[in-house]
């Protein structure tokens, strides 16, 4: 049985991170039987590259979604780009790397960097804590985790941009993920690829969360990204209810934090593609 570790489920998603959220739906699309652990501190400082999501099958740990990915086209003869012509496999590929590498750093200023937002946002994120910590060392926790991510941004590139420059670069992935997808059902035709299950995470995060941001309300304008969205949920998430895993999984209990390891790996075990 393969184990996803990932985020918490929140506002009807099935992972408030992008990332974790592709490969539980890329899990699904597959119709590879898993199971979800909501990962602690604990299981990151453990975790292959340091990050959510990971996978644990046979023992053994694997890390990085595509990498992940990769290994069970490999091993099981997954191939959910069957049928795609070479041209059309680097066209989805590239604009895989597009939502990760560029777009999902859109979201990331929404949720850390807009003050109104992260005063909301840090509580999911004081879940992460000991329940033992004091409410000092709890909110001192979730300051330094959302630094450690804004210097990521940083030396990314775009932290360095003001709101307005990033909202010109963010809304034009949104525009190009829009224009390909244009009226098909999904982005590379009639049937989801890996590149529907990166969309899917990516801009449900960007269109669920109860955040103000003129790049969400400009995602929440494209009209077909929305729809394609739901149609994802609709056809692969039909038995989750608002934050309920489905039915089909077996959740295993997060286990208490220690509160040393949880300072060893809090902030910067859970970096990119996490939270």
């Amino acid at each position: 049985m393969i184990t996803l570790y990932t985020a918490p489920s929140r506002w009807g998603l099935a992972s408030v991170s992008p990332a974790c959220m592709e490969l539980e739906t890329w899990l699904r699309i597959a119709e590879l039987p898993y199971q979800t652990a909501l990962a602690t501190a604990q299981d990151l400082a453990q975790a292959p590259y340091g990050k959510i999501p990971f996978i644990e099958e046979a023992g053994q740990k694997w890390g990085d979604t595509a990498l992940i990915i990769e290994r069970f086209r490999q091993t099981q003869g997954v191939d959910l780009e069957a049928g795609l012509s070479q041209a059309d496999r680097a066209i989805a590929l590239a604009f895989r790397r597009l939502i990760k590498e560029h777009l999902y750093w859109g979201g990331i200023a929404i949720r850390y960097r807009d003050e109104e937002n992260w005063q909301d946002y840090q509580n999911l994120v004081l879940t992460l804590v000991p329940s033992h910590w004091s409410k000092a060392q709890s909110v001192a926790f979730a300051e330094k985790f959302r630094q450690s991510i804004l210097q990521q941004m940083t030396q990314q590139g775009l932290g360095r941009l003001s709101d307005a420059d990033l909202y010109q670069l963010i809304t034009a992935d949104l525009q190009a993920l829009s224009n390909f997808l244009a009226d098909k059902p999904f982005f590379m035709g009639d049937r989801p690829t890996t590149l529907d299950a990166t969309a899917y995470g990516h801009i449900g995060n960007f269109i669920e969360p109860p955040y103000s941001s003129p790049i969400v309300d400009f995602a929440r304008q494209k009209t077909n990204l929305c729809d394609h969205y739901q149609r994802m949920s609709a056809r692969f998430f039909a038995d989750k209810e608002t934050e309920q895993k489905a039915s089909m999984l077996v959740t295993k209990l997060a286990q208490p934090l220690d509160s040393a390891l949880a300072e060893e790996a809090g902030p910067i075990g859970l970096s990119m593609n996490e939270l």
